[in-house]
């Protein structure tokens, strides 16, 4: 279980050194009101910060492109960043514990194993060759 935990955290730690900005999971997330004929709608896309708005995350543009700028008016665009720490704090969690499940099985089937062994010495109770059942 301490090799797999200890595995965990250095793939966690290992991993992040090898991202860079244009593979962060990152995106900018638009929400629009209703809008003349057109309902509510939400929109995603994976952007940088400084290009989260409604004119680059709309594609294709709900409304005629001289309309576009009263449209993006009313929308609601955030830049959204996930948590990578507490992913991977929840990822050491669960590996450790099916680690220790795994472990605990192995050690429950030697366990067995030791104590259910076969005597070589010991004559088995039954012969094999006399059938028990009286109907024969």
């Amino acid at each position: 279980m301490k090799s797999m935990s200890l595995a965990a955290i250095f793939l966690c730690i290992l991993i992040p050194s090898f991202e860079t900005k244009q593979f962060m999971p990152n995106g900018c997330y638009c929400f629009c009101p209703p809008y003349q004929n057109l309902s509510a709608m939400t929109f995603w896309k994976k952007e940088f910060q400084d290009d989260c708005n409604c004119l680059y995350t709309m594609e294709p543009m709900p409304v005629p492109r001289h309309e576009a700028e009263a449209y993006c008016l009313l929308c609601d665009c955030k830049f959204v960043e996930r948590n990578n720490p507490a992913t991977k704090i929840i990822l050491i969690v669960l590996l450790s514990v099916f680690g220790a499940v795994l472990l605990l099985k192995v050690f429950s089937v030697v366990v067995k194993y030791f104590i259910h062994k076969p005597d070589a010495y010991t004559k088995p109770l039954h012969n094999e060759e006399v059938s028990e059942d009286p109907h024969t």
